[in-house]
């Protein structure tokens, strides 16, 4: 008995848990979306998909391959994205010094400032997008967030 009475615990807490994040993530998501693509056209004239990939060449994304598979686009997306990149003058495509098949995506001086100057703005509309909650609740958020994140890395 005790233990339907806790499967049936669980459906509800996960159903609940469901219906939060679908109150909740979707919006949150749109919100910063469009700060991202408000900073990137209108201060940097750069488009948001430039931005993210950027950020994840920064991260450490060094072949087409990882940055396709980040950004779940296809091949041939990322290499118009990164052809794109390259031609102005953000990132450069290195050989891979073991494997003269495989080309590294590296930042350039000019992607790198690009990149920190775009981070900073960015960082600054988040900060205060989340400044309107308690500190005990960005504590919540940030504890959401890491279970989140174990699901997305399991």
């Amino acid at each position: 008995m005790k233990e339907k009475t806790q499967e049936k615990e669980r459906e509800a807490a996960i159903r609940e848990t469901l219906e939060q994040f679908w109150r909740s993530v979707p919006p949150v998501w749109h919100a910063t979306r469009a700060i991202i693509h408000t900073i990137a056209n209108d201060e940097f004239s750069i488009t948001p998909s430039k931005f993210h990939a950027l950020r994840r060449i920064v991260e450490g994304r060094q072949y087409v391959s990882q940055l396709a598979d980040c950004m779940h686009l296809s091949r041939p997306n990322i290499s118009r994205l990164v052809d794109e990149l390259t031609t102005d003058g953000l990132i450069e495509r290195q050989p891979d010094a073991h494997d003269r098949r495989n080309v590294r995506l590296q930042v350039t001086e000019k992607g790198q400032k690009l990149f920190d100057a775009m981070h900073t703005r960015v960082h600054a509309q988040m900060a205060a997008f989340f400044s309107r909650l308690s500190n005990d609740e960005l504590l919540e958020v940030q504890h959401g967030l890491s279970a989140m994140q174990k699901l997305v890395n399991q």
